[in-house]
């Protein structure tokens, strides 16, 4: 890496973090994240990226494992951050990539032999506000409007395309204690801390749905929610995040397939 006499060399790193145990790969996120922003540099992220099922071959047995895919951009960094990331000792298990820039942050492959999704602009703000509050819960950031600012200048729409994430974003951290309330309450025989973190922030995404916008049926947001679960997170994770909704949904005395006042 070169540089002038004047000033250190200063570049864009994105990493992509890849690993079988979720918990492990969320903790690997954090400490890369922890330890890059230690040197006082900004980071995107850690965002989680869609799980995949990979194959895993041998001469007698075909068995298929999910990996889960968390993405660091690390904005203009500099000698010490690359020290930083050369010190960080990984689990086992965890793979780290440098990856090119211009790769976009969350690219949604369609399964072999079906034609891409079309675009839904509420899902994808859907999507993006989950990843934008995975992201602020392992970094709380300081400046909210500095990180949604990165945040939205790497998706692949300009950022009023993502005006109901950015609502969904600032509602669920103004309303963050009450939600989480919900969650303690109906998450049964689960502590709230076990909780995994692409969980935590799609249910913290419904809740607020389902407490606030009444103007949305709660079937859709219940729906969407464990539609993003499936594509992020767990084997189980859809019938774990049904569940807690399903219970709470009950509580509103609404009926589930309609808008408030419809």
């Amino acid at each position: 890496m070169e540089t002038d006499s004047h000033s250190p060399a200063r570049t864009r790193i994105r990493i992509r973090i890849k690993g079988p145990d979720f918990r492990l790969a969320d903790q690997a996120a954090a400490d890369v994240a922890n330890s890059v922003t230690a040197t006082g540099v900004r980071a995107l992220g850690p965002l989680p990226l869609p799980s995949t099922v990979e194959a895993l071959r041998s001469s007698s047995s075909y068995d298929e494992l999910r990996c889960h895919h968390r993405l660091l951009e690390i904005i203009e960094s500099k000698s010490q951050t690359i020290d930083a990331l050369r010190r960080i000792n990984l689990p086992a298990g965890i793979e780290i990539a440098v990856v090119a820039p211009e790769d976009p942050v969350a690219p949604v492959e369609p399964t072999p032999g079906e034609a891409p999704a079309k675009r839904n602009r509420r899902r994808d703000s859907r999507v993006a506000a989950m990843q934008f509050l995975y992201s602020w819960e392992v970094q709380r950031h300081g400046d909210i409007v500095t990180a949604l600012y990165d945040f939205f200048g790497e998706q692949s729409q300009p950022r009023e395309y993502y005006a109901f994430a950015e609502e969904l974003i600032h509602g669920v951290i103004r309303d963050q204690a009450l939600i989480d309330e919900v969650i303690v309450r109906f998450a049964q025989n689960w502590a709230f801390e076990r909780v995994a973190k692409v969980d935590l922030a799609t249910l913290r995404l419904a809740i607020f749905e389902l407490m606030r916008r009444t103007d949305i049926p709660p079937v859709v947001t219940m729906n969407e929610a464990i539609d993003i679960a499936k594509v992020f997170s767990t084997d189980e994770s859809k019938r774990f995040v049904n569940g807690i909704l399903d219970r709470y949904a009950a509580t509103l005395g609404r009926d589930p397939r309609k808008a408030e006042g419809a």
